[in-house]
């Protein structure tokens, strides 16, 4: 069965409609000739015995009353009655001429039979009757005979009409399935061609699928999907530009420095001065340096996270970066608020990392005050810098996304990436009077969703 389901997954969807069209026509041969014919037979056959029970009844009521004469009968001409006293044939009913050896047979089947009555089917004389024989007293029987002609019209024209009209619903049905298999085709070429573009490089592709169904919708996402990667690609290569215009200015006043002392010249006025300005453009090469490289095995390192059974204990890590970060920006004030006994899930120093972003990024756009608020599994980082624009909202989190007075553009994107992996989602909100990064923890039903999604991504 899965060889047959895997035959007809590389088929096309015009080859696929027309085995299942095949398929089912086959099925429908068999239920007509097998089940249909058979109902169909069951049907006629009961059809011809109420004829011939209703005719014989008259036959019945006329010999019992003592009336005489076939004129007198209420009857149905395709049926003929045979009267018989001690077996022998008194009259009959029918304007036919019957052969001596068709009387014979007849008078057989009734000397043959006992009390009652009795409903069947006999071959006389190479033709097929249904019969009714029925005992009216203990000297006299009726015999009632319809031969399979009537029967024949009958299926006939029922198997004609049912056949008929399967056709023709077959046929409406065999037109609506081809236009709407037309209307799946054409939007999957469409999307075919697209993609075909796009992997060559047109930047020009574009494709209109108006349809609200699920082609529709993958139309609109592979469309979006193009324009993100697009912005990605334009984010990357503006952070790769970015990038090595940061690394060159310490690189170049680490060399420039280091040659001027290698000829007797100290920059910085004294020996001690010009090596502390290596030192320090040197430190701000690394941090830089690990910040990439941070980045790039931190999917691997937060896998192995992922389950682990360690806390955090939030108060003092907030207190120990907040003192790190003292002399920063020493004139903005750093509140705090902190709720005693708040653990995060988590390794310390992945957490460390989170906040050190959040505060230095804080710090950075802050005009006067910076808030940290910790609470019952949350944390806010609040700063009464300038807004943040909706377009720049949509990209926070991705990597290489950096803001107005960014540096590498990487630290929210660790954020996020640290946070999710920990059960905990990170938003951003604009306060009336500033910004806010909110770190909550997720719903049962969130961690779930992304935990198949980060399956699905290795």
């Amino acid at each position: 069965m899965r060889k047959i389901l895997r035959s007809l997954a590389n088929m096309s969807l015009l080859q696929q409609l027309s085995a299942i069209i095949i398929v089912f026509v086959g099925i429908f041969i068999g239920f007509f000739t097998i089940y249909l014919r058979g109902n169909i037979d069951d049907f006629v056959t009961n059809q011809c015995m109420n004829i011939i029970q209703r005719s014989q009844q008259t036959v019945i009521d006329n010999v019992v009353s003592g009336k005489q004469g076939y004129s007198e009968l209420t009857y149905d001409s395709d049926v003929m009655h045979f009267v018989f006293q001690r077996d022998k044939l008194k009259t009959y009913y029918g304007s036919a001429t019957y052969s001596e050896e068709f009387l014979k047979d007849i008078t057989r089947m009734v000397a043959a039979h006992g009390s009652g009555w009795i409903e069947s089917n006999v071959d006389l004389e190479g033709k097929m009757y249904y019969y009714r024989l029925y005992t009216i007293d203990s000297a006299t029987k009726v015999i009632s005979l319809m031969d399979e002609n009537y029967g024949k019209s009958i299926a006939s024209t029922l198997l004609s009409s049912v056949s008929n009209n399967t056709a023709l619903i077959f046929s409406l049905m065999f037109f609506l399935l081809m236009i709407w298999v037309g209307t799946i085709i054409t939007p999957l070429h469409q999307i075919q061609s697209y993609v075909e573009k796009v992997r060559k490089g047109d930047e020009q592709a574009v494709m209109t699928v108006e349809r609200g169904d699920e082609i529709g919708e993958m139309a609109r996402a592979l469309v979006d999907m193009k324009e993100e990667i697009e912005d990605q690609e334009k984010t990357k290569e503006e952070m790769i530009h970015n990038i090595s215009h940061d690394l060159k200015t310490p690189i170049a006043i680490i060399k420039s420095y280091a040659e001027s002392i290698r000829d007797g010249i100290y920059p910085y006025d004294t020996l001690e001065g010009s090596v502390d300005v290596i030192i320090e453009n040197a430190d701000r090469l690394s941090k830089k340096v690990q910040s990439l490289l941070f980045l790039n095995r931190l999917d691997y390192v937060m896998d192995q996270e992922r389950d682990t059974d360690k806390t955090t204990d939030m108060i003092t890590l907030v207190n120990n970066v907040c003192q790190s970060f003292k002399m920063i920006r020493p004139e903005v004030k750093v509140e705090k608020y902190l709720q005693k006994g708040v653990t995060f899930k988590g390794d310390e120093e992945s957490w460390r990392i989170v906040l050190s972003n959040l505060l230095d990024n804080a710090l950075r756009y802050a005009e006067s005050e910076v808030v940290i608020d910790v609470h019952d599994d949350m944390l806010t980082v609040f700063n009464d810098g300038q807004p943040i624009s909706e377009e720049q909202q949509k990209r926070l989190f991705k990597p290489f996304e950096r803001g107005d007075k960014g540096k590498f553009g990487l630290g929210l994107s660790i954020c996020y990436k640290v946070c999710n992996t920990y059960g905990y989602k990170i938003e951003e909100e604009n306060m009336p009077n500033g910004v806010i990064f909110i770190i909550s923890a997720k719903e049962p039903a969130e961690v779930k969703k992304d935990r198949k999604s980060a399956k699905g991504k290795k």
